[in-house]
């Protein structure tokens, strides 16, 4: 049996755990080094970096993002596709924002996500994630949203990767 089961899942009488996600890691996919990442049972415990490169951190407001993580599988090809999809919102118009996120729509990149559990998400490990679209907003009403939307997505041959909390600190630091 090639793809044998491995364990059960019931989610009686565990309630709690919280939906959205609280902050965004952002870095060029070229900047991972995957000759020094280690996976384990699908999770990231050593994620290499070439020297000097970091990833950015996006804090969110609350409520203010989502992940998904689609599987979609074709019978007659045998074939099983993720598309990890990240959409989140930053608040404010900034000249120097609206440049930083062109320059990330210019870049095929990986990203972490830090769910409201405290969970780590690698996205676009394999292929990368690309910006698709970005919508500035002045809003109408002066309690109105004023900011900026922006949705990310990918394409895999592999799920999401959990990432070990352990390693978060030292990717924000430009790599040795």
């Amino acid at each position: 049996m090639p793809c044998a089961l491995t364990s059960d899942y019931s989610y009686v009488g565990c309630k709690g755990g919280a939906g959205g996600i609280r902050r965004v890691l952002i870095t060029e996919y070229a900047n991972v080094n995957k000759t020094t990442t280690v996976i384990a049972s699908g999770v990231i415990t050593t994620l290499g970096m070439v020297t000097t490169k970091e990833f950015k951190e996006y804090l969110l407001d609350k409520e203010m993002g989502m992940f998904t993580d689609n599987m979609a599988q074709t019978l007659a090809n045998g074939t099983i596709v993720y598309t990890p999809v990240i959409d989140f919102t930053v608040k404010g118009l900034t000249t120097a924002l609206i440049q930083e996120l062109k320059l990330v729509s210019q870049n095929t990149l990986m990203m972490i996500v830090e769910d409201e559990t405290g969970s780590y998400w690698m996205f676009g490990y394999g292929r990368g994630m690309d910006l698709l679209t970005a919508s500035k907003e002045s809003g109408t009403a002066l309690g109105d949203f004023r900011g900026q939307k922006l949705h990310f997505e990918g394409k895999e041959s592999e799920p999401i990767y959990g990432v070990s909390s352990g390693i978060i600190a030292a990717l924000l630091s430009p790599a040795a």
